[in-house]
């Protein structure tokens, strides 16, 4: 089983949230992990993310993003990962460890809801390539699916969340078993100003149901951040266990 996680940090150039990061690795026995909304600049990323962890590998979206919006790192002593695409909002490649691989995309929506189209349009792209073994998704959309995800507007669906419910379904992804906080995003507000919502998620393909055991993420306390960091157990892929998969 290979641990790994997903959180939007909202800045890293911050110590006190390096050093949260690189508590929460630790802790949770992370061996990859995708970090969003950085705003470290390409001429500081290197010396950040050794700071983070130590012997590391990391890429970033700093092409298509100045301040490096999504940053992947992999322990290159237990796992491999190789980028197959990188975007504006989206960071693809291939999982891997001793014989047991997965197809993994890192996002990070943008504000915009028509330029998240551009997001949707890629991994309906992707979801093509993707589609001969386990793929999962996971990052902040920064859009709910369902109208309970939003404390404040319960009942009401977006056109925003029309079309990310439309990229779920032309890719044939759904949720991965969830546990933990149901809002993975506050403004930090109390009383009648508090405002929350279900913004981050992971999302996998008929193979992370059919053929891998137990699949799990897991959102926890946002602690430094706005956002809750998410840990995923990628559990060895099982062809014994077969669970349902609702389309």
């Amino acid at each position: 089983m290979v641990m790994g996680a997903c959180w939007n940090i909202r800045g890293l150039n911050d110590t006190s949230k390096q050093k949260e990061v690189r508590n929460f690795v630790k802790k949770n026995g992370i061996a990859f992990v995708g970090l969003l909304e950085t705003r470290v600049l390409l001429l500081n990323k290197e010396k950040v993310a050794q700071g983070l962890v130590k012997g590391w590998k990391c890429v970033s979206n700093h092409k298509d993003s100045l301040l490096g919006r999504i940053w992947v790192l992999w322990n290159p002593g237990l796992v491999n990962f190789r980028v197959t695409a990188i975007s504006h909002q989206a960071i693809h490649g291939e999982l891997s460890w001793a014989e047991y691989s997965f197809w993994v995309s890192v996002v990070y929506g943008d504000c915009n809801y028509i330029s998240r189209r551009e997001l949707w349009e890629g991994l309906e792209a992707q979801a093509m390539q993707f589609s001969a073994k386990p793929w999962i998704i996971c990052g902040d959309f920064n859009v709910s699916r369902y109208p309970h995800e939003h404390s404040g507007r319960r009942g009401i669906v977006s056109n925003a969340m029309k079309e990310f419910e439309c990229c779920i379904h032309e890719c044939e992804l759904e949720d991965i078993k969830q546990s933990g906080r149901v809002f993975t995003w506050n403004n930090k507000m109390l009383g009648k100003d508090f405002l929350a919502k279900k913004l981050d998620r992971v999302i996998g393909n008929w193979h992370c149901f059919n053929s891998t055991s137990h699949l799990t993420a897991h959102f926890s306390a946002p602690g430094i951040s706005d956002h809750s960091p998410v840990v995923i157990q990628f559990h060895n892929q099982d062809s014994t266990l077969r669970r349902n998969f609702k389309s």
